[in-house]
């Protein structure tokens, strides 16, 4: 399988409930609850170390939408279907290493912009490599903003 050939690690479901509890001090009842909704689309695709922080980065991303949960599932959607696996490990590792990153900067505008900007660039770097389906994130991202 191509996903596994990019994405070694613990992609189970429990390695996403420890490491959401352990990144975000979530009890494991709530971790859960988010593992089973959004995150349960990189679950056994995505390992766990790089999929929390991918999906953190996305819910800061998306929380100032009405809609949070829903433009995540979309945005996260578009990142695993639409972009061939070793796009989407880029993505994701952007957006995880964009989170890690971003921890220190308590305003929330200046967190979402500083991970929009990592995204963006992410993005701007596949589209002039022609990499097919970064069209489709990058519109969901002005539909975002």
């Amino acid at each position: 399988m191509e996903w596994e050939r990019w994405f070694q690690g613990d992609r189970s479901a429990a390695a996403y409930r420890i490491e959401l509890a352990r990144l975000t001090g979530l009890a494991p009842a709530m971790a859960g609850q988010l593992v089973d909704d959004v995150a349960a689309l990189l679950v056994d695709r995505v390992p766990a170390m790089l999929g929390v922080p991918a999906l953190l980065a996305i819910s800061v991303l998306v929380s100032h939408s009405p809609k949070a949960r829903e433009a995540s599932r979309t945005l996260l959607l578009a990142i695993t279907e639409e972009l061939a696996p070793a796009h989407a490990r880029t993505v994701l590792e952007s957006l995880a290493l964009a989170w890690h990153a971003s921890q220190p900067i308590l305003a929330p505008e200046l967190r979402r912009a500083s991970l929009r900007g990592e995204l963006l660039q992410t993005i701007r770097r596949l589209e002039a490599s022609d990499v097919p389906g970064v069209d489709v994130i990058a519109a969901i991202l002005e539909v975002l903003e």
